[in-house]
């Protein structure tokens, strides 16, 4: 028999269970409800744009718009070629004024340099003939101081003969002029006789056919070897003057001695102008002049000369000095 407590205990028991599973019931109802109602609700929701086409905006992203197919350039119009300009007349180049010192092939002719001594043969010849050494007729001026009677030819040595041309040298000195007007440093550049020579002198002595065979020269102006004077920058003269070094080259090499070859005579026109000639009585120099040079003295105030008995001074006299005289030089095309 089953004790009161027992029963007691088994009833409690049943009141407990059965209210429990009650409660399991209504949660699992509650949580059923709530479901049918969530799925209902989802049901009658209308999508959004984005649900429905998830991929629409990518898409169009990746899918680049057709590139336009551009109009096509229009051909230019071709470029009218302009009617060809007149061709102007050639400009007329004017003939040379008797001043003119250029040579009319615009080169200068370059001296290949002194070809050695001369030794002189007193034998006058035809231009055609001649030879170094000889003496030639070219030219003319006047010489006895007797206008009236017209300028005389003048006499010529050669000194050198190159590439069908002559360098020639006045026999006697024809004028007298100071190296420069102004006592002032000066190089044969600069100088007033280079101007005469290759201005009144070159016009008064050559016809114009005679000009015509006159070369234009480069003249080369070297220092003074013994003092070390500026021989200034290099011509291209038609008539010049020799230097100390050529006087060596062409002459007696030394420049003391007395060198007949390098005597000259002066004119009666020159003298006249003012040109000094030794007269000492007995002197075997009598009758000889001092003549230019176109090297500076041992300063640029002075000018080198050759002395009447024929020493060469390179130690110079006063350029402004109106004594001495000029035994003018230039190259000459043998052929007219």
């Amino acid at each position: 028999m089953e004790k009161r407590g027992d029963i007691m205990t088994k009833n409690n028991r049943r009141k407990k269970y059965n209210i429990s599973g009650k409660r399991y019931i209504r949660a699992c109802l509650l949580i059923v409800t709530m479901l049918l109602i969530a799925t209902a609700a989802g049901c009658s929701r209308k999508p959004s744009e984005e649900e429905i086409e998830p991929t629409k905006g990518v898409t169009e992203a990746l899918t680049p718009e057709p590139t336009a197919t551009p109009e096509p350039t229009a051909t230019p119009e071709p470029t009218v070629t302009p009617e060809p300009t007149a061709t102007p007349e050639p400009t007329v180049t004017p003939e040379p004024t008797k001043t003119q010192t250029q040579d009319p092939s615009g080169t200068a002719f370059i001296s290949s340099g002194i070809s050695g001594h001369v030794h002189f043969t007193g034998n006058t010849v035809e231009l055609s003939e001649a030879g170094i050494g000889d003496t030639v007729r070219f030219g003319s001026y006047e010489q006895d101081n007797d206008t009236d009677n017209g300028a005389e030819d003048i006499e010529w040595l050669v000194l050198d003969k190159q590439d069908g041309k002559l360098l020639l040298i006045s026999k006697d000195a024809l004028d007298a002029k100071p190296y420069h007007e102004e006592y002032i440093d000066v190089t044969w550049e600069t100088c007033t006789l280079r101007g005469w020579l290759n201005d009144t002198f070159y016009n008064t002595a050559f016809s114009t056919e005679e000009q015509e065979r006159i070369v234009t020269t480069k003249v080369k102006n070297e220092d003074n070897l013994d003092y070390g004077t500026e021989g200034g920058n290099d011509t291209e003269d038609k008539i010049f003057l020799l230097s100390t070094e050529e006087v060596q080259g062409y002459f007696d090499f030394s420049m003391t001695a007395v060198d007949p070859a390098r005597q000259t005579r002066v004119t009666a026109y020159a003298k006249a102008q003012g040109g000094f000639v030794d007269n000492s009585d007995g002197n075997i120099y009598s009758g000889n002049g001092w003549w230019w040079l176109r090297t500076p003295g041992y300063i640029n105030k002075g000018a080198a000369y050759v002395a009447a008995h024929g020493i060469v001074s390179s130690n110079g006299i006063s350029v402004s000095h109106f004594e001495y005289v000029i035994r003018p030089v230039f190259w000459l095309n043998l052929e007219p």
